[in-house]
This record gives C-alpha cells, sequence and structure tokens, in this order.
C-alpha cells in the first residue's frame, strides 16, 4: 500500500500514557508529510523527465536508423557513379582510340594519294619538258630553213641597181 503525503497528515495515534508529546509528533509529520510531498513532485518530474527523454533516445534511434540507411544508400550510388564514370571512360577513350586510328588511316590514305599525285605531275612535267623540246627543235630547224630559203633566194636575185648620188 502507497502512503500519501495527505495520509501522513491526516494520520491519527491513540493517546497512551507517558506517550510522546502529540505537538512535537503533529510538528514532525507535518514536516514528513511536506518533505514526502515533495519527493513524490520531484519523482514524478524525475518520471516526466526519463519519458521525454526517452522519447527524444526513441526519436534519435529513428534518426540514426535513417542515417544509416542514408550512408548505405549513399555508398552504394558513389559506387554506381564510380563504375558509371569508369565505363564512360572507357568508351571516351575507345572512341578517341577508333577516331585516332582513322585519323591516321585518312592521313596514310591521303599520303598515298598525294604521293601518286607527285608521280603523276612528275611523269607530266617530264613528257611536257619532252614536248617543248622537240617543239623547240622542231622552230629551230624550220628557222633554219626559212634563213636557208632566205639565203638562196637572196642569192637568186639580181643586185640592186647602184644608186647614183
Amino acid at each position: 500500500m502507497k502512503i500519501t503525503p495527505l495520509d501522513v497528515d491526516q494520520q491519527q495515534f491513540q493517546r497512551v500514557f507517558r506517550g510522546c508529546d502529540p505537538d512535537e509528533v503533529h510538528r514532525f509529520l507535518d514536516l514528513v508529510s511536506r518533505e514526502m510531498e515533495e519527493l513524490l513532485r520531484e519523482n514524478n518530474g524525475l518520471k516526466e523527465e526519463i519519458r521525454r527523454k526517452e522519447a527524444q533516445i526513441s526519436e534519435f534511434r529513428e534518426h540514426e536508423s535513417q542515417l544509416r540507411e542514408a550512408l548505405v544508400s549513399a555508398g552504394r550510388m558513389t559506387d554506381e557513379i564510380k563504375e558509371s564514370a569508369r565505363k564512360e571512360a572507357e568508351l571516351v577513350a575507345a572512341e578517341a582510340q577508333l577516331k585516332a586510328q582513322k585519323i591516321v588511316l585518312d592521313a596514310q590514305e591521303r599520303s598515298v594519294s598525294l604521293n601518286g599525285e607527285i608521280g603523276d605531275l612528275r611523269r607530266q612535267k617530264a613528257r611536257l619538258l619532252v614536248e617543248i623540246r622537240s617543239i623547240l627543235e622542231s622552230h629551230r630547224r624550220l628557222l633554219e630553213t626559212q634563213e636557208d630559203i632566205d639565203r638562196d633566194a637572196a642569192a637568186a636575185l639580181p643586185p640592186p641597181p647602184a644608186r647614183r648620188g
């Protein structure tokens, strides 16, 4: 059975011969009653504080659980992002390598083509030089022939009359 401050305050004792001083007993009981009342208030306050702290602890545990889940999720996301970035880097590198190979092949093909064109141009130059020399030689012979004709014709003409003067 619980004793309340009111129980202590209202407690009655039998009067016996050579008993205690009733005023002193009443003062003591008043003191005990006030102390008990204060202890009960303090106890109730502490119980309320414990209830709040337990609620707070429960809330903190829930937050901790959520944080752990968030950390695990963030770790997974980080791993996924890293893996995705690695794969993308590999793709970019592979594409760059293919482009580089294509550029090299195009350059080699262009080099072969240009070398062929240079060879063709050199042959054309040689042919043109031969043709020009041939034309020049042909014109030189024509000039010589014309000079021979002009000399023969001049020799066949009578001499010009002498001029008086």
